[in-house]
Parts: structure tokens; C-alpha cells; sequence
């Protein structure tokens, strides 16, 4: 009967101390996750808010360079915005080169609409924060 009981204290310990090492293991992974999910809500709020300034920034390229397209037919428009602020406009810059085939003259009228679409869309950017630069294709 003595070694049977022995056994069942051992087991018992035994069950105890994988019981109490479970335990300290799971806190420390629990505090170490803690950490390290604050830090990751941290980090992908911010890539939020850069992806959704990106967005925005690709959006008004592409309706900028369907608008100019519009007033500069014949010609292939890409717009770069640069220093892109969604709430102050004052530093950034717009870049917009026509590709145009060498048939095809950009009047002095269509750089001027161009340019007041633009000033149209960015509230208190500087005329001197646009450029329009024509390129000629060959055939």
C-alpha cells in the first residue's frame, strides 16, 4: 500500500509543478502580447491614415488628369502632387506634364483653364506651386 500512495504524491506533485509552470509561462506571454499588440494598433493606425492620404492623393491625380484632358484634347496629361496635406495646401505643388504629338499645339487659353482648375481644386496653393510642362511625342 506504501508504494501506492507514493506514486499518487508523486503524480500529484508532479501535475502541481507542470500546473505553476503553465501558469508563469502563460503570464509571460500574456504581458510580452500586451505589449506588443499596443504597438502594432499603434503602427497600423498610422499606415491607416498614410494609405488613406495616399488614396486620396492617387484620387485627385486621376481626376485631375481626366479634367485636363478635357481641356487639353490631343494630349496625354500625367499630374504629380507633391507635399500632399490634406488640411494645408499652401506647400504643396502640382506638377503636370502633356504628352502631345508635335501636330498639336497647347494654347496659351488651355494652360491658363489648367491652371485654374488647379488652384480651383487645392485651396491656398501658390501659382508658383504649379508647373506645366508640354512634351512632344513622336508618331
Amino acid at each position: 500500500m506504501k508504494k501506492k500512495y507514493r506514486k499518487r504524491v508523486c503524480i500529484c506533485i508532479g501535475l502541481f509543478i507542470i500546473c505553476i509552470l503553465a501558469g508563469v509561462m502563460t503570464d509571460n506571454l500574456m504581458s510580452e502580447d500586451c505589449n506588443i499588440e499596443y504597438e502594432n494598433l499603434n503602427t497600423e493606425l498610422k499606415s491607416d491614415v498614410s494609405k488613406k492620404k495616399d488614396y486620396q492623393k492617387a484620387d485627385l491625380e486621376m481626376k485631375l488628369q481626366d479634367s485636363i484632358q478635357s481641356i487639353a484634347e490631343g494630349s496625354n496629361p500625367l499630374v504629380s502632387i507633391h507635399n500632399f496635406d490634406v488640411a494645408d495646401h499652401s506647400e504643396t505643388t502640382v506638377a503636370v506634364t502633356l504628352y502631345a504629338e508635335p501636330y498639336n499645339e497647347i494654347s496659351e487659353e488651355s494652360r491658363i483653364e489648367i491652371e485654374n482648375l488647379i488652384l480651383k481644386s487645392f485651396n491656398g496653393i501658390l501659382k508658383d506651386n504649379i508647373s506645366i510642362d508640354i512634351e512632344q511625342t513622336e508618331r
